[in-house]
C-alpha cells in the first residue's frame, strides 16, 4: 500500500510539473522571480533570477535543480541579484551531446554570464555545484567574488582507484524500473537519509522528485564530479565552507577548510543534505551576512 501511495503521488506531481510548466509558471516560485535561457557552446541552459544587486550565482548539486534554490532566492532579493541555472543536463536545460567535464559546466556558465551581462559575481555551490563554483574561481578568478561552498568535502584522496570504484558504485537513477514501483521505495529511502531527522516528508519529496524526472537523462553532474581534482592552492577566494548538521555526504569539510587558507567554516543546524530545502531563512542569513 506505502509503494501505492508513492506511486500515485509521483504521477500527480509529475503531471502538475508539466502543467505549471506549460503555463510559464514553475511550481513554487514566487512572483516576481523570472525565468529564461541563455544560449552556450553545450545548448540552451534554463535560469531563473529575481532581485536587484551584485550577482550571485547559485549552483544546485548533482542530480538536482535550480529549484533546490526556490524558497531562499526571495529571502535573498533585497541585496542581490540571485541567479539559479540549471545546468546542461539537468532540470529545463539541454542534454549535451557528450559527458561534459567540470571545465566545460564551468565554462558553460561563463557562457550564461556573457549572455545576460555579469561580468563578475559571488557564487554559491551545493555538494557537486560547489566545485562549479572552485573551477570558476581557478580558471576564470575575474570574474568570481566571494564563494560559499556547502557540503563539498571529500573522504580522502582522489586517485584513479578511488574514482573508479565511485563511477561503479549503482546510484538511484541505476535501480532498474519494476512493475510493483520498487525502485521509487528504495530510492525513497535513500532520500529520507539524506534528510535531517526532523524534516517533514513534504520536503523530501521535492528533491525525490527533482531526481525521479533527472533518471531520463543521459548525463549528469556526477562523475564530473568524481574525476576533478582542482589544485587548491590556486584558489585565492574569500570563502564559507557550509556543512549542514545532518548531510551525510558532506564528506570531509574541514580538511577542505585546512587547504583553503583563510576560509572560514559554519555549521548549519536542522539540516541534511536537502539544506536549502529544508532551511531556506537560516542559510539565508549566514550567507548574506558572509558576502556583506
Amino acid at each position: 500500500m506505502q509503494k501505492q501511495i508513492l506511486v500515485a503521488l509521483c504521477i500527480i506531481s509529475i503531471n502538475g510539473f508539466f502543467q505549471s510548466a506549460t503555463n510559464a509558471d514553475m511550481t513554487g516560485m514566487a512572483g516576481d522571480i523570472q525565468r529564461a535561457y541563455a544560449d552556450t557552446e553545450y545548448g540552451r541552459v534554463h535560469y531563473w533570477e529575481i532581485g536587484e544587486g551584485p550577482a550571485l550565482i547559485l549552483f544546485h548539486q548533482s542530480g538536482q535543480t535550480s529549484s533546490e534554490y526556490l524558497a531562499m532566492g526571495p529571502l535573498l532579493a533585497d541585496d542581490f541579484r540571485v541567479i539559479a541555472i540549471d545546468l546542461p543536463n539537468h532540470g529545463q536545460s539541454d542534454t549535451s551531446d557528450h559527458e561534459l567535464t567540470m571545465d566545460e559546466y564551468a565554462d558553460s556558465v561563463i557562457d550564461v554570464m556573457d549572455n545576460i551581462g555579469v561580468d563578475r559575481a559571488h557564487m554559491l555551490g551545493q555538494h557537486g555545484g560547489a566545485y562549479v563554483a572552485i573551477n570558476l574561481g581557478i580558471r576564470y578568478p575575474d570574474r568570481v567574488g566571494k564563494t560559499v561552498l556547502s557540503g563539498a568535502g571529500r573522504d580522502g584522496e582522489m586517485t584513479q582507484e578511488k574514482i573508479d570504484e565511485l563511477i561503479n558504485t549503482p546510484m538511484t537513477r541505476d535501480l532498474p524500473i519494476d512493475m510493483e514501483g520498487e525502485f521509487l521505495q528504495k530510492t525513497w529511502d535513500v532520500y529520507r537519509k539524506m534528510s535531517a531527522t526532523n524534516t517533514p516528508p513534504e520536503v523530501t519529496f521535492q528533491p525525490f522528485l527533482n531526481s525521479l524526472s533527472l533518471r531520463q537523462r543521459r548525463y549528469d553532474l556526477h562523475y564530473a564530479v568524481y574525476r576533478y581534482s582542482p589544485d587548491l592552492s590556486q584558489f585565492n577566494k574569500e570563502t564559507l565552507l557550509l556543512e549542514a548538521e545532518e548531510d551525510i555526504y558532506a564528506g570531509d569539510v574541514m580538511t577542505l577548510h585546512q587547504n583553503i587558507p583563510g576560509s572560514i567554516y559554519k555549521e548549519v543546524p536542522n539540516s541534511g543534505s536537502w539544506q536549502f530545502f529544508e532551511e531556506p531563512e537560516l542559510n539565508a542569513s549566514i550567507i548574506r551576512d558572509f558576502i556583506n
